[in-house]
């Protein structure tokens, strides 16, 4: 059988995107699977994510690289391209099919014209309810569910709202019913996902997170939910509501709010519609109320003319509000944005200053699990290890927990605390 090798980058978002083309093509007769090895695939399909320029310069040497050993693979572009990266995309072989985010359902047509020699472009905007396709999931015990697509946010160095246009949030009800199927398909873990979950319904008004948050939680079964990437300017709107969702038993206590910066000066340039002692606020109100709660961030570093004083408040942030999770990102400029127009800092600077937040970090890091040693949790079994007698999962808290026995996706066990590494901890069963 002819065979698609998927190769995602990004969000949540994109691999439920890769997952319903997969799914798609399987239903098609060919065989699909998401891997970094090419060499036995008829054709590659690359999810691409465009909002950090490192991403779309790894996807686009991977594609020179596999085209320089491979000539006669076919290769698609998909995901989240936007117009003015088509024809750097071209420059780089016309035998390049692209079929962007809003047109997944035509992967199989991609392919069959790939496979004639015909490539194909599909780069309109449309907009669709990406829900209750086929699917053919990386992980069996995970079902990554689409709630929106878009963003009402304008922020000056991000690519997202050109791409995917404002908010379109999906029906309760479709939403619902995929996360149904899913349980019945033995899925334990629901990742609810978008570009912002605080979004949803917003176009109507008012964000809705909460209830739907209650809603899937009224669904029988043994499940757990991952609410996933929310910004601070919605969870403002409704943080009691939230929090009183957050309680049920059904959802992990975690949370990604990304702040970008310690400063409000910067959070302006950045068109971030929240200041920094806003964010303090969610962050405090939360950690009160749900004590357990992980909080996952983001931080921007060597933002255009951002000061050494201004990135020291993004340090001072961080050392304040201790969050378990920080994605630091070294500013790189995205075209067609503000932030491309603005003053650029030099890259020795963002690099140094990268170092300087990775570092803090760590030690939050070590701080935070020292918190755990010794303590017992229940585990659901969510990953393989990389090891052979290893087994990866997620307790309540949605930290990460290793356990040196093999153990079958989706079972919960108890576990004591044995050991902390810098990015999990050690489980022993007990």
């Amino acid at each position: 059988m002819t065979k698609i090798v998927f190769k995602t980058y990004g969000c949540s978002n994109n691999f439920s995107e890769s997952e319903v083309m997969a799914g798609l093509l399987e239903k098609g007769g060919y065989t699909t699977e998401e891997s970094i090895e090419f060499s036995s695939a008829d054709a590659v399909v690359f999810n691409m994510c465009s909002v950090k320029g490192p991403s779309v310069n790894h996807c686009l040497n991977s594609i020179k690289k596999i085209l320089k050993e491979f000539p006669e693979k076919k290769i698609v572009v998909a995901g989240c391209i936007p117009k003015i990266l088509i024809p750097k995309i071209h420059l780089i072989s016309k035998k390049i099919s692209i079929i962007n985010t809003h047109n997944l359902e035509k992967i199989n047509k991609v392919i069959e014209s790939s496979f004639e020699n015909k490539p194909e472009e599909f780069s309109s905007f449309e907009r669709k309810i990406k829900l209750n396709f086929p699917k053919k999931r990386i992980n069996p015990v995970i079902s990554i569910v689409p709630i929106l697509s878009g963003c009402n946010d304008h922020c000056s160095y991000c690519s997202t709202v050109l791409i995917k246009g404002p908010v379109f949030s999906f029906p309760k009800e479709l939403i619902l019913t995929e996360i149904k199927k899913s349980i019945k398909q033995g899925c334990k873990e629901i990742w609810i996902t978008s570009q912002d979950n605080g979004a949803y319904l917003t176009e109507k008004g008012k964000t809705k997170l909460p209830e739907l948050i209650e809603e899937i939680c009224r669904i029988k079964g043994d499940f757990l939910i991952r609410i996933g990437m929310t910004n601070p300017t919605y969870i403002l709107e409704c943080l009691d509501e939230l929090i009183s969702a957050m309680k049920n038993k059904k959802v992990f206590k975690f949370l990604h709010i990304p702040v970008q910066s310690g400063n409000n000066i910067v959070l302006k340039k950045m068109k971030r519609r929240y200041t920094v002692e806003e964010y303090k606020k969610i962050i405090n109100k939360l950690k009160k109320e749900i004590p357990e709660i992980s909080i996952s961030t983001d931080i921007i570093v060597g933002f255009p003319e951002e000061t050494e004083k201004q990135f020291k408040d993004s340090l001072n942030l961080i050392k304040e509000t201790k969050p378990e999770v920080l994605n630091i990102s070294r500013f790189q400029s995205r075209p067609a944005t503000l932030a491309s127009t603005m003053n650029q800092l030099t890259g020795l600077v963002i690099k140094e200053r990268s170092g300087k937040m990775t570092k803090l970090f760590h030690k939050i890091l070590e701080e935070n699990n020292k918190k755990w040693l010794n303590k017992t949790c229940e585990v659901l079994i969510d990953e393989k290890g990389k090891k052979f007698n290893q087994t990866i999962g997620k307790n309540l808290s949605y930290r990460q927990i290793v356990v040196n026995k093999k153990i079958p996706l989706g079972k919960k066990i108890k576990v004591k605390i044995i050991k902390t590494e810098k990015f999990y901890l050690v489980g022993e069963i007990i």
